[in-house]
C-alpha cells in the first residue's frame, strides 16, 4: 500500500501542471457559475451555460485525453516503468498508481463543480423545473466522459514512435462527449462509457504489461 501511494504521488508530481490546470479550471468555472447565477438568476444560467459549454468541453476533452497521453508516452520513452521495476515495484502497481493519479486529477475538477451545483440547485428550483436526481446524472456523466477520454489517452500514449500520430487521438476523443450531448444523460450512456472504459483499460494494460520496457 505505502508503495502504490507512493507511486501516485510521483505521477502527480511527474505531471503537475495538470493537476494545477484542473484545479484553476475547476476554480474559475465553479466561480463564474456562481457569480452569474447570483446576479442574473438560474434561468439566465442556462443560456449562458449553452454558449459557455461548447469551448469548456474541448478544453477538458484534451486536458483530460492529454494527461493519459503525457503519462504513457513519457514513461515509454524515458524509460520510467524500466527504472521503478528494477527496485521492488510490479507492473501493476505501475499502471493501477498511474490510472489512480489520472482519476484524481478528474475528481479535482468534478468535485467543486458538484457541491457548487448542489447548493446552487437547492437555492434555485422554485426558478427552474429540475427533475429528481438531474445533478447526480450531470455528474455521473461529466465523470464518465473525462475518464473516458483520460482512458483513451492511455491507451494512445503508449507508443515508441513520434508523438505526431499519439496526438491525433485528441481530435477522436471528441466525439465521446458528443456521444453524450446526442444520447442525453441516460443509463444507457453510461453503461456504453462505462464498457469502452473497461476496454481501453484492458488494451492499455495488455500492451503495457506485455511490451518490453
Amino acid at each position: 500500500m505505502r508503495t502504490l501511494v507512493t507511486l501516485v504521488k510521483r505521477e502527480m508530481v511527474d505531471h503537475l501542471a495538470y493537476f494545477v490546470g484542473a484545479v484553476i479550471l475547476s476554480g474559475l468555472l465553479t466561480f463564474g457559475v456562481v457569480s452569474v447565477i447570483l446576479a442574473t438568476g438560474a434561468g439566465d444560467m442556462m443560456i449562458v451555460g449553452i454558449g459557455g459549454s461548447i469551448p469548456v468541453t474541448i478544453i477538458v476533452t484534451v486536458g483530460v485525453s492529454a494527461l493519459g497521453v503525457a503519462q504513457m508516452y513519457t514513461d515509454r520513452t524515458r524509460k520510467v516503468s524500466a527504472f521503478l521495476t528494477a527496485l521492488p515495484t510490479t507492473r501493476r502497481q505501475i499502471f493501477t498508481a498511474r490510472v489512480l493519479a489520472g482519476l484524481a486529477a478528474i475528481l479535482i475538477f468534478i468535485v467543486p463543480l458538484g457541491v457548487a451545483g448542489a447548493i446552487l440547485i437547492d437555492m434555485h428550483t422554485d426558478q427552474v423545473p429540475l427533475y429528481a436526481g438531474v445533478l447526480g446524472d450531470i455528474m455521473r456523466s461529466l465523470f464518465l466522459t473525462c475518464f473516458a477520454c483520460y482512458c483513451l489517452g492511455l491507451y494512445a500514449g503508449w507508443n515508441r514512435r513520434s508523438l505526431a500520430p499519439t496526438l491525433g487521438v485528441l481530435p477522436v476523443a471528441l466525439l465521446i462527449p458528443l456521444l453524450v450531448i446526442i444520447k442525453g444523460l441516460g443509463p444507457d450512456v453510461a453503461l456504453m462509457l462505462s464498457i469502452f472504459i473497461v476496454a481501453c483499460l484492458t488494451a492499455t494494460w495488455c500492451r503495457f504489461s506485455s511490451s518490453s520496457l
